[in-house]
């Protein structure tokens, strides 16, 4: 299944695909496997985030801040990683929401997704699928979605 078009062009939208999980520690565990794949920060001014019982931001430092938002104690928060690989194959720059329950990573479409960066891409999405994601790209429409569960091997 080719996915070109929903990677190649850069029409200046943010495309999302949604990783949920039932069980909220995971989500850290999800966002700990994109550290362990090579991500590093690549957020403007390191980002930032915002914890509750202080009413305070802080500067993000690494993937344990995710364990905050997991219990409460901070807000979800978006960070830019690059260098993520998989499959021998480096990933363009993915943008992550942390959130409770769930990851939703964006990326910038264009010339910088090749067929072997698209099949990285899925090739990590399937680990996190195993990790308990549960999986979707309702940006995508529903054709969309389609050729996306086909292409990553089922729903």
């Amino acid at each position: 299944m080719n996915l070109s078009e929903y990677f190649e062009t850069d029409d200046g939208s943010l495309p999302e695909i949604e990783v949920a999980f039932a069980d909220p520690s995971l989500v850290s565990l999800a966002f700990k496997h994109l550290y362990d794949r090579g991500a590093r920060n690549a957020t403007a001014n390191g980002g930032y985030i915002w914890i509750n019982s202080s009413q305070s931001e802080r500067p993000f430092s690494g993937p344990e801040d995710a364990l905050l938002v997991a219990s409460g104690a901070a807000e979800a928060f978006h960070v830019v990683l690059s260098g993520i690989t998989e499959a021998d194959h480096p990933i363009p720059d993915l943008g992550v929401f942390v959130f409770t329950d769930s990851l939703a990573l964006d990326y910038r479409m264009g010339s910088s997704w090749g067929q072997s960066e698209i099949q990285s891409l899925l090739a990590l999405l399937r680990q996190l699928r195993e990790l308990g994601g549960q999986i979707s790209v309702p940006w995508w429409g529903a054709q969309g979605e389609r050729d996306f569960y086909a292409a990553l091997g089922g729903a």
